[in-house]
């Protein structure tokens, strides 16, 4: 079976103490979670906590089986048809469908386009047995609300195809039939993504689908529903999206996952001229595959946190960051800085948010506790909160160190023993080594309490005949504002690619009426935008209109290096909250210092679908005994003059490894042949190496390499040609 195949081949890297950016908290941990493992070699995605043998403790109930508390003996349930590689049972709905007080579950299903029910006939009269309610087409899954507001549960699915909600009557009489009713509602909220909750503020629940959302009429049973194309959410949104007030203003918010690419975000509700306006703000972008996410109060104060997980190899292996490790965590929203304090759960553990995770107290203790399933197994993430604990976090991790930076095909286990790189999940284990190698010499990446509102300033707009060009200023973190441009194309029709472009943007207001940048040859912002893309060019810290003191200002950083990424990311953020921008289209591309940040933010970014790096090698022998010493000034990583200048081979991460991070994502090198900053051997050698990176992901096509003859510039033909493959990568 293929799911069976996956996990022998995985599963194995999940089992390595990784030390990478997602494992930080941003604050100290007050609520503290233990892994319990209930069945490592589970594969199905959906779980439920319900008391099976009526002895007053919560069960655990996923698929075939169950698993009796407090021990968790396992037990026989039921047989699950298997279709096309996948369990038919993607959600565990709990609710007591026929009356008879015990709880049944309710699931909506992909492959077999069925909504069925498993009747609960207890501990020992198994197998239960499965009721066919519908089938009405291909759903991810369900979530269980009252649509009508009767007081009673209803199913709604997220169908792919179509929009409608279940409501569930049990019978009269022992014995009978419970009655299922269907009522349609319009189709434009169908997608990848639903979620339920009050969002007009008149006491009813709305629907929200992944482009607008539905307003409940008073009769939710025979009055129309209306739709409201006010919004946009991500084509592959979570399931469900949230409805919460998360800022505490009176007004519900949403809250969703990107289910099969990068990032959690959030929609604030906002009441401007007259009307609501809705704002997106980014979470957290250092994981993929939040497809499931809850809304639970994790550490007793009264108010609701996000709950997120990634899930397991999702697509097969074939979504951004697929082969990351796992990672659980819990969101706190501060008001005060409105920022979200990310704390951990379970951390390269082999936790998996499959498709219908559990936020529940199972085991009465009276704190949430987080049940999740997925191919990778079944696991009870128990919460500490009323225990007293000494269980180390998952931030608890010690670095991983490595000799040789050059052979990236090596990876460690969790013994240090260096084992070849024959998977794309070896190879995903050591990019998260690479990134913690990054920060030893960089210092830490923020985390999500930093990612405050934007607050975008408008300081000029000026029309050209291709784009509207904006100069600005973003929040890029509390009491930090970056000064940059953003190019709007005229006449778009449609959202279009983006471009974070690195470059100077000294040129504007200073004799050079178009274009960005000290020198003709780095308006690339200007010759995009009039290709169609979107391009935001943000100052690096110093340089420019960016006044930005180092010692006193970047006290939050180690490195200048770091402050430009972080601002880089924030940068990308922007883009995503523009309604003109295809937030999975966006690419980023860089000259000289420029070019080698945009290898720094794109081994950090995974949401940078492909990276121009022109020159972007000019510090690759800086680094190693502080040659060309401004290199290692305070603009830059300072940690390297303090740290490594005594042992220069001890610098913790090279250029080689850069690559490999981003590996198999698309790269573009503009090398020319006579620059004097760097050796262009030392290019040919990187690119040898990590190419065998992108041989193991069958994609040796998307890393590309031109050697100009020419010195450190970025020529006519080469741009050019770097344009039109961005436009190809890009489409």
């Amino acid at each position: 079976m293929l799911i069976s195949v996956l996990r022998s081949l995985c599963l194995v890297c999940l089992s390595i103490p990784l030390c990478f950016v997602a494992i930080r908290g941003d604050s100290s941990e007050a609520v503290r979670f233990r892994t319990h493992t209930i069945n490592a070699s589970s594969e199905l995605a959906a779980c439920a906590a319900i008391d099976v043998n009526e002895d007053g403790k919560l069960d655990i109930v996923c698929g075939g089986f169950w698993y009796e508390a407090p021990r968790w003996k396992k037990h026989f349930l039921r047989e699950v048809q298997v279709i096309r590689g996948r369990y038919d049972d993607y959600s565990h709905l709990p609710i007591d469908v026929n009356g008879d007080g015990r709880v049944d579950y309710v699931s909506a299903n992909y492959r077999s386009k069925s909504i069925y029910w498993v009747e609960n006939t207890g501990a020992e009269a198994t197998p239960w047995k499965k009721h066919v309610v519908d089938e009405p087409g291909p759903s991810e899954t369900a979530i269980l609300v009252d649509v009508d507001g009767d007081g009673r549960d209803d199913v709604l699915p997220n169908g792919r195809d179509f929009m409608a909600w279940w409501e569930v009557r049990a019978p009269s009489e022992p014995n009978g039939v419970p009655k299922w009713s269907r009522h349609d509602l319009p189709k434009e909220a169908a997608g990848h993504g639903v979620g339920f909750g009050d969002l007009n503020g008149d006491g009813r629940g709305d629907i929200v689908g992944p482009r607008g959302w539905l307003e409940a009429p008073e009769d939710r049973r025979s009055d129309r529903w209306v739709f409201h194309r006010e919004f946009s959410l991500d084509s592959d949104c979570s399931i469900p999206a949230l409805v919460a007030d998360v800022d505490r203003d009176g007004d519900n918010d949403i809250v969703w996952g990107r289910g099969h690419k990068i990032g959690l975000y959030w929609l604030e509700q906002q009441q401007a001229d007259g009307g609501r306006q809705w704002e997106r703000h980014a979470i957290d972008t250092e994981w993929s595959q939040a497809h499931s996410i809850r809304w639970a109060d994790i550490n007793g104060d009264g108010h609701g946190d996000l709950v997120a997980g990634k899930r397991y190899l999702g697509h097969d292996g074939k979504d951004p960051g697929a082969y990351d490790p796992l990672v659980a965590y819990w969101y706190e929203f501060d008001t005060n800085v409105r920022g979200w304090n990310r704390h951990a759960i379970s951390v390269g553990e082999r936790v998996g948010f499959g498709l219908d995770p559990k936020v529940i107290d199972i085991d009465g203790d009276g704190d949430i506790d987080v049940l999740a399933a997925d191919k990778s197994g079944v696991y009870l993430c128990e919460n500490l909160l009323k225990q007293a604990s000494t269980t180390k976090s998952g931030s608890d991790v010690s670095p991983v160190q490595y000799d040789n930076h050059q052979q990236v095909m090596v990876y460690k286990d969790e013994t240090g023993q260096d084992l070849p790189v024959k998977t794309p999940a070896d190879l995903a284990t050591r990019r998260q080594h690479i990134l913690q190698g990054m920060q030893e010499a960089m210092g830490p990446l923020p985390g999500p309490s930093r990612r405050v509102a934007l607050n975008v300033e408008v300081i000029e707009e000026v029309e050209t005949e291709s784009y509207t060009r904006r100069r600005i200023t973003f929040v890029a973190e509390p009491s930090d504002r970056v000064p940059a441009y953003v190019l709007i194309p005229t006449n778009l029709k449609e959202r279009a690619a983006a471009m974070l472009c690195l470059h100077q943007t000294t040129g504007i207001g200073k004799g050079e009426p178009v274009g960005l940048g000290g020198k003709p040859t780095l308006h690339y912002a200007h010759e995009l935008a009039e290709r169609g893309f979107v391009c935001i060019v943000p100052d690096y810290p110093s340089f420019g209109d960016y006044d930005f003191d180092f010692k006193t200002q970047g006290k939050h950083y180690d490195s200048g290096s770091m402050k430009a990424i972080w601002n880089n990311l924030r940068a990308v953020d922007l883009l995503e909250s523009l309604p003109e921008v295809n937030s999975d289209r966006i690419g980023c591309i860089g000259h000289s210092l420029g070019g080698h940040n945009s290898l720094f933010t794109a081994a950090f970014d995974q949401r940078l679908k492909a990276v121009v790096t022109s020159c972007g090698f000019t510090a690759f022998h800086h680094y190693y005994g502080g040659r060309l010493g401004g290199w290692t000034s305070d603009r830059y990583m300072p940690r390297i003059r303090d740290l490594y200048k005594n042992d220069p081979d001890q610098v913790p991460f090279d250029f080689y490894e850069v690559l490999a991070a981003i590996c198999p994502r698309a790269i573009y090198i503009n090398a020319p042949l006579h620059d004097s900053n760097f050796d262009v051997t030392g290019v040919r050698k990187v690119v040898e190496g990590v190419g065998k990176a992108y041989d193991l992901n069958n994609v040796r096509d998307k890393l590309t390499v031109e050697y100009p003859d020419s010195q450190h510039d970025f020529p006519d033909a080469v741009r050019h040609a770097a344009y039109d493959w961005l436009k190809a990568e890009l489409k």
